[in-house]
């Protein structure tokens, strides 16, 4: 027996251990119902969180606001699809007496649409404003065949009707994002000036382009 550690030897009887206080156990099971209330709690604001970066932004505008906006620049925007039509027609049939008036008509225009309030929609209102630039660069460029400016005739058109062509896309896009019809052109003729060979018609715009 000699040698064994003392709580081996026989009838060597452990000292237990004094019970908690009522008090030490109401403080350790506050303790733990602190610790998984904070934890369900954190879980919970985390997952909140999580999910409101997840959910797609509500629209800030009513659908029935932009609906009523674009159906009130339907009458500028008829306009304008009206006398993009007539200076395509007028570019095509080389009428310089023609095509002038009609540029001049296009940028009073496109500097009307640029008063009329603003879209309650950014994205739509962008489209919308997008096309009355590209409208009107197209109204500058071919003011440009009658002012002497020192570009080849052939680069200014081609520049026109990119410009007229880009301005039908914003407004093709804007068309799409409201689900309402574009503006339809109104009739209008287009008579060529016939092959006057650099002649001038009144005003003093070349009757023909060529």
């Amino acid at each position: 027996m000699a040698g064994r550690p003392v709580w081996l030897r026989t009838g060597f009887r452990p000292i237990a251990e004094p019970p908690l206080s009522p008090a030490a156990t109401g403080a350790a099971l506050v303790g733990a119902l602190t610790l998984v209330v904070g934890c369900v709690l954190v879980g919970g604001s985390e997952e909140h969180e999580v999910m409101a970066t997840a959910a797609p932004a509500e629209a800030a505008f009513d659908t029935s606001e932009l609906t009523n906006w674009y159906q009130s620049t339907q009458g500028l925007r008829a306009s304008i699809a009206t006398t993009v039509a007539a200076v395509r027609g007028y570019l095509e049939a080389q009428d310089g007496a023609g095509l002038q008036p009609r540029c001049t008509q296009l940028a009073a225009e496109t500097k009307a649409a640029n008063r009329l309030p603003a879209g309650p929609d950014p994205q739509a209102n962008g489209m919308f404003t997008g096309g009355i630039e590209r409208y009107a660069a197209a109204a500058q460029t071919c003011a440009h065949l009658f002012d002497g400016t020192q570009v080849p005739l052939p680069e200014l058109q081609s520049q026109l009707r990119t410009a007229l062509a880009d301005g039908d896309t914003s407004w093709e896009s804007l068309s799409l994002h409201t689900g309402l019809p574009l503006a339809q052109a109104g009739s209008s003729t287009v008579t060529s000036a016939g092959s006057g060979g650099g002649t001038r018609a009144a005003g003093g715009a070349p009757a023909t382009l060529r």
